[in-house]
């Protein structure tokens, strides 16, 4: 697992590689979850479903029938990952593969109270050491938390109720972007404080390690498009108190200090 998560966070060093280019996807109208993006042409069902089948004939050929072979019956994560649902987010800015490496949950907001079932699963039942909520710049859920949300239907309204304690943080002061980008970082506090409660006796062991985080593509923390910023581990908010956590004694002084910062501190 050492050799896994120190080789995560070394690739993370270097600019987000992404293997194929995205779909060409319409921005979703209003103030809804993703945030605002460039007018884009509208791709059709029929040419999604044909890049979702193509694109898996080319995930085939890549992969011979031994590289399935170790995960046929089982799975053997080494991470449970709390994030969002947002398309701009995925498993591959880690740098390594995700296929039985990585038991991922989402939702909007990356909230561990609206997955708490899915997350027991991945922290009680799977050899996973490291539990990370992985919040996102420009989160949308955030966004709408912060305004008024009561027009839309009641299943978003149901997932974005309980970040109300995380916004009642927000002292109003600054800029909205200043104020967003710090109650993205205030809700991955908060997820990692209710973790801590939930898997208490695990912490306190040493079988789990609690680790927040940002996937900064806005450059917010300037360290760069692609970074993974810690910014709390096992309820620590500190950069300095971080940086001298156990968790990262098999990293380099370099690393760790571009990948660990704060903005709501």
């Amino acid at each position: 697992m050492k050799k896994v998560l120190k080789n995560a966070f070394l690739a993370l060093s270097f600019s987000a590689m992404f293997a194929a280019a995205p779909l060409a996807m319409a921005a979703s109208p209003g103030g809804g979850h993703g945030a605002a993006a460039p007018a884009q042409a509208e791709t059709s069902a029929s040419e999604t479903m044909r890049e979702v089948i193509e694109g898996n004939e080319r995930f085939k050929m890549k992969h011979e029938s031994q590289y399935f072979e170790k995960f046929q019956n089982s799975q053997i994560p080494v991470l449970t990952v709390v994030t969002c649902s947002d398309s701009r987010v995925h498993t591959h800015l880690f740098g390594f593969p995700p296929d039985n490496n990585i038991f991922v949950i989402r939702n909007i907001g990356n909230q561990v109270t609206n997955s708490e079932g899915s997350v027991d699963y991945g922290v009680r039942h799977l050899p996973t050491k490291v539990l990370m909520i992985l919040g996102h710049s420009s989160c949308g859920a955030v966004k709408a938390a912060m305004g008024d949300y009561s027009s839309e239907t009641l299943g978003i309204k149901k997932e974005l109720d309980p970040l109300k304690p995380v916004i009642a943080l927000d002292d109003h002061s600054g800029e909205f972007k200043e104020r967003w980008a710090k109650n993205v970082e205030r809700n991955v506090d908060y997820q990692v404080d209710y973790s801590m409660k939930l898997y208490e006796e695990k912490v306190t062991h040493g079988d789990l390690v609690v680790v927040g985080a940002v996937y900064d593509f806005n450059d917010i923390y300037g360290q760069g498009r692609g970074s993974l910023i810690i910014t709390n581990i096992n309820g620590e908010k500190s950069p300095n108190l971080i940086m001298q956590h156990p968790v990262l004694k098999d990293l380099t002084r370099g690393p760790i200090v571009t990948h660990v910062s704060s903005r709501a501190q």
